[in-house]
């Protein structure tokens, strides 16, 4: 006979772990269960805690932050007073967002005040991570890297050291984002590696990368390499993938695809692509559903597929004398933005017969 009160008996941070991922009414109904289950509940609401400065670019996406520009000292001790009066409480934190300028307050001891923040946050086995510091010398403690509760994690602006002793274990992660991150390359690799569970990986901006091997991921979904200045070749190997977005650098980088038959979006912004590349990644992807083309340099621009059903394109006047052999029976939408000549050329190769939703912007249309 099944003991159904042993159900009673789970770790208060594994019930409110649970807890935390049900909606406000089933908590609701959740506390008329159980009397331990009343006063845990209770840390389920813990709004997510963010402070962003207006320096820094990105928006601000979350309940909380601080925009003193005249006293961002003033700021940092509020944000730095914020953390330690929720950090009192015994609570798991879904969410914590910091990014900060901490050039601007070079009389504060910041590097020790971060750790601190951090520490205090893994503790409570924050769930979203999200840090950007920029124009800050701050190093990654190696303690996040060893975050078994993470499961997005978002590192932006910093120095990225991991030495050999540093243990990464991180299970639960699913999401990784990494932006202009000083490393090199074993860095990045070792990290990128060691977390075989990501279903969406960014990596941004981080020119000291120069190769990229892709594999071993049982449920990777989304891969989006941008603006790696310095990286020349990537190499891609995971059959579970169903978006491919890159974004070129300032110099050429070769792709290898092992296996894409399941990728439904292709993006490629990349100058550099040759035409028997292009050809050779968009004829690999049996299930394409969605192609975008932006700032190449294609003569040659051949897309067979049945069921392609999104083409974005945008071509210059120097691709007005590209040849194009388009074959997309069941092609709904058509975006294009580029000189008229290549567009003629582009109608007159497709078949327009299940077209549903066209749009066009002519640039230089007078030429």
């Amino acid at each position: 006979m099944v003991d159904r009160r042993r159900s009673w008996h789970l770790p208060d941070e594994v019930v409110i772990r649970i807890l935390s991922f049900l909606p406000v009414e089933e908590i609701a109904r959740a506390k008329l269960v159980s009397k331990p289950w009343q006063k845990l509940s209770e840390f389920c609401f813990v709004p997510p805690l963010t402070f962003e400065c207006p320096s820094c670019s990105r928006p601000i996406y979350d309940s909380r932050q601080a925009t003193d520009t005249d006293g961002y000292p003033s700021s940092i001790n509020l944000i730095d007073s914020t953390l330690k009066l929720h950090f009192q409480k015994n609570f798991i934190l879904s969410t914590l967002l910091l990014r900060l300028d901490f050039c601007r307050i070079k009389s504060l001891d910041s590097h020790s005040l971060l750790d601190s923040w951090i520490d205090s946050a893994l503790e409570r086995k924050v769930g979203h991570l999200d840090l950007c510091f920029p124009y800050s010398s701050y190093s990654i403690p190696a303690q996040v890297f060893a975050a078994r509760a993470i499961t997005d994690l978002c590192l932006e602006n910093f120095r990225l050291e991991i030495h050999e002793n540093i243990n990464i274990d991180l299970p639960a992660l699913r999401k990784l984002r990494l932006i202009q991150i000083q490393s090199d390359q074993q860095a990045i690799q070792r990290l990128v590696s060691s977390c075989p569970s990501i279903r969406d990986l960014e990596i941004s901006s981080c020119h000291d990368l120069q190769m990229l091997y892709v594999s071993g991921f049982a449920d990777l979904h989304r891969l989006s390499v941008l603006y790696c200045d310095r990286l020349k070749r990537i190499e891609v190997d995971v059959r579970t993938l169903r978006y491919l977005r890159h974004h070129h650098g300032e110099s050429p980088c070769v792709m290898i695809l092992t296996s894409g038959e399941f990728i439904g979006e292709l993006i490629l912004w990349n100058s550099y692509i040759a035409d028997d590349l292009f050809h050779y990644l968009v004829s690999g992807l049996p299930n394409l559903e969605r192609l975008e083309i932006n700032h190449t340099r294609l003569k040659t621009i051949q897309i067979l597929n049945h069921r392609l059903k999104r083409l974005d394109i945008t071509l210059t006047m120097k691709q007005k004398n590209s040849i194009f052999k388009i074959d997309t029976p069941n092609l709904r939408t058509l975006k294009y933005t580029g000189h008229r000549m290549p567009f003629d050329s582009i109608m007159s190769s497709l078949n327009t017969s299940s077209l549903h939703e066209t749009e066009i912007s002519f640039i230089g249309y007078n030429d």
